[in-house]
């Protein structure tokens, strides 16, 4: 009798997630119920071809949205990128539930002709009653995103993440058998729920917060805080600059630096949001989803010589609900731990930002460069307002490496991929600027950059002598020839100093003083010239 029974109980699941129809019957009855037309048939069965992993119900309904964005757009969205945003509602009662009674009956032909499990019907027909759907299309393309993104949680893809999770103690034992068992039942609709199992780790729902600048960007921070002991912080405070450099249209983009005291000490992070208020007058952030918040905590660890970092968890679209779009999750991880999400199975569900987790770069160690850096005279043309500016600016910033910080102080790196802002002279314009760094040590005039025989010649004057160099652009305006370059610009005019390339191909001037002082006491990266080749010093 027990045996009967679990036969039976599989059957009934078995069912419950399987489709009754074979794919040709499948299209035969959205024909019969005058969903699609016979003459639309074809674009379903180059679907069914073309369905890879997924099912054949899955890929009849992505054939299904195709005829419908076809229809109502004109396009073909396998050849054409097309993204679809539904908004407003409708003004009276009686127009609602004409569109719902419309939408219900269409999803019971869908229903019928075999493509939907009970879970995704269900689900659908109480959106439906609830007028989430305002039009057929948008009903369709859910169908089709929901029952894609069921079979790609299914029990057999998330157990191995889940495994690995738990083996690497991201996943207590306790989480991991209830993780185990919601994998197994089905429970799991977004890959975000996993987030829900995890040790030492928040979600936040930026829709829960208070429609207060202040008080949400504080509450969000002392939210993240709670994560891990030691993060407490007081005197909360921050500023706002508008930064159009990386405004989109009407919606200004806004520089936010955020202040606080941890353990007697103050911190400080800066970043960049598409910071504005939607229709209903909501806070919205344009990146919450990168995690911006948790990095300024990320120095407090440092500085507690901690081997953990807060990371920002982000979710791959296909495996994540339409709703999941206002959460942001925060996870604390050691480094071998955030090493998990760079590999399979877990990475193509998801992925955590990069973060350093280099414990010497420290408020203290961070400090005491600084000061050496103005003490061997790289700051001799700047003034003290613009040095005091710069050092905020560096200690707000992301900590990621010294010559990231040296970013901040002004005419000191010069970005070689900045000169393609001129991508007909970028040679011409690299040379002038790399001028400008020295602060008039090196004045090159005439500079002109021009074609020969199929490459590139730079010339410039100095000192009454005209310098000519080649390069070839085949295979991209910086030449492997650029290190020897920056070697010859010294040699060839006598300058005090050399060129050094850093990292990112960022170019520094420096006198042989503070470049062997700077290697001496490591206060950079620098990257060697050696026959041509980079040599990375450390």
């Amino acid at each position: 009798m027990k045996y009967c029974l679990i036969t039976l109980i599989s059957f009934i699941i078995l069912l419950n997630n399987s489709y009754a129809q074979s794919p040709s019957g499948a299209i035969d009855s959205l024909i019969k119920y005058g969903v699609i037309t016979s003459k639309e048939r074809p674009v379903l069965e180059r679907e069914l071809k073309d369905r890879g992993h997924f099912s054949n119900q899955v890929a009849i309904l992505a054939g299904l949205e195709s005829i419908m964005l076809q229809k109502k757009f004109h396009v073909n969205p396998h050849k054409t990128g097309i993204m679809i945003s539904y908004s407003g509602n409708y003004p009276k009662k009686t127009q609602r539930d004409s569109a719902n009674r419309s939408l219900n009956l269409l999803l019971t032909k869908i229903n019928k002709a075999g493509l939907l499990t009970n879970r995704v019907y269900n689900y659908t027909r109480e959106s439906i009653d609830s007028s989430r759907f305002m039009v057929e299309l948008q009903l369709i393309g859910a169908l089709a995103e929901m029952s894609a993104r069921l079979e790609l949680l299914a029990p057999q893809r998330l157990l191995p993440i889940a495994e690995q999770l738990h083996k690497n103690g991201i996943v207590n034992d306790s989480s991991f058998l209830r993780l185990e068992n919601d994998i197994r039942e089905r429970k799991i609709e977004s890959i975000s729920q996993l987030s829900e199992y995890w040790q030492l780790s928040k979600t936040i729902n930026i829709d829960k917060y208070p429609n207060d600048l202040h008080l949400l960007l504080e509450q969000i921070h002392r939210d993240i805080a709670s994560i891990l002991p030691g993060l407490n912080f007081t005197d909360f405070s921050y500023t706002e600059t508008p930064d159009t450099s990386l405004s989109i249209g009407k919606i200004p983009a806004t520089r936010f630096k955020i202040s606080f005291n941890c353990n007697g000490r103050v911190y400080k992070h800066t970043f960049v949001s598409l910071f504005y208020k939607n229709r209903e007058g909501k806070i919205h952030f344009s990146n919450i989803e990168l995690g911006v918040f948790h990095r300024i905590f990320n120095k407090v660890l440092a500085d507690q010589q901690s081997p953990l970092r807060l990371n920002s968890v982000i979710f791959s679209r296909p495996y994540v609900a339409d709703n999941d779009s206002q959460y942001t999750t925060t996870i604390a991880l050691r480094g071998e731990q955030a090493e998990v999400f760079m590999t399979d199975p877990t990475l193509s569900y998801m992925i955590v930002g990069m973060e350093n987790y280099d414990n010497t770069l420290t408020s203290a160690k961070i400090d005491s460069t600084i000061a050496t850096w103005k003490k061997i005279g790289l700051f001799a043309h700047l003034t003290k307002a613009q040095i005091d500016t710069a050092t905020d600016n560096a200690i707000a910033d992301d900590w990621f490496s010294m010559n990231r910080l040296l970013t901040n102080f002004p005419g000191i790196i010069y970005r070689s991929d900045s000169a393609w802002m001129d991508p007909r002279h970028p040679y011409a314009n690299l040379l002038k600027h790399l001028g400008r760094i020295t602060h008039g040590v090196f004045t090159p005039t005439n500079i002109s950059q021009k074609k020969v025989k199929g490459n590139t010649e730079l010339k410039y004057s100095y000192r009454g002598k005209v310098h000519s160099h080649i390069f070839n652009m085949a295979n991209g305006w910086l030449d492997t020839k650029f290190p020897k370059l920056l070697k010859s610009l010294s040699m060839e005019n006598n300058l005090p100093g050399k060129f050094y390339q850093l990292d990112f191909d960022d170019v520094i001037y420096l006198t042989q003083q503070q470049y062997d002082y700077i290697v001496k006491n490591n206060l950079l990266e620098i990257a060697e010239v050696t026959s041509g080749k980079i040599k990375q010093r450390h």
